[in-house]
């Protein structure tokens, strides 16, 4: 499962936020853009529910504002939308 969402009040430079739930654990992918480009800055959780926590208290994420994706491609970057 992937999710992102664009911060239209960002007081920092991150402006879209993507969450990639893996058999392994979560990733919580930061870009400093809305286009689909690679991001800055990555974290891993064990728990998707640690993901969800760290972008609610952290990045001021709002759970109905979620745009959802389909799991990359093999063989496509995880941190971006479309495989280039």
């Amino acid at each position: 499962m992937r999710k992102y969402q664009l911060l239209e009040e960002s007081t920092n430079p991150i402006k879209k936020v993507m969450l990639y739930e893996t058999h392994e654990g979560a990733y919580v992918f930061l870009y400093h853009t809305y286009e689909d480009k690679p991001c800055f800055a990555d974290y891993w959780f064990e728990l998707v529910e640690d993901a969800d926590d760290y972008c609610k208290e952290n990045l001021n994420i709002v759970d109905n504002n979620w745009r959802m994706l389909d799991d990359p491609k093999i063989g496509c970057q995880h941190d971006l939308i479309e495989c280039t």
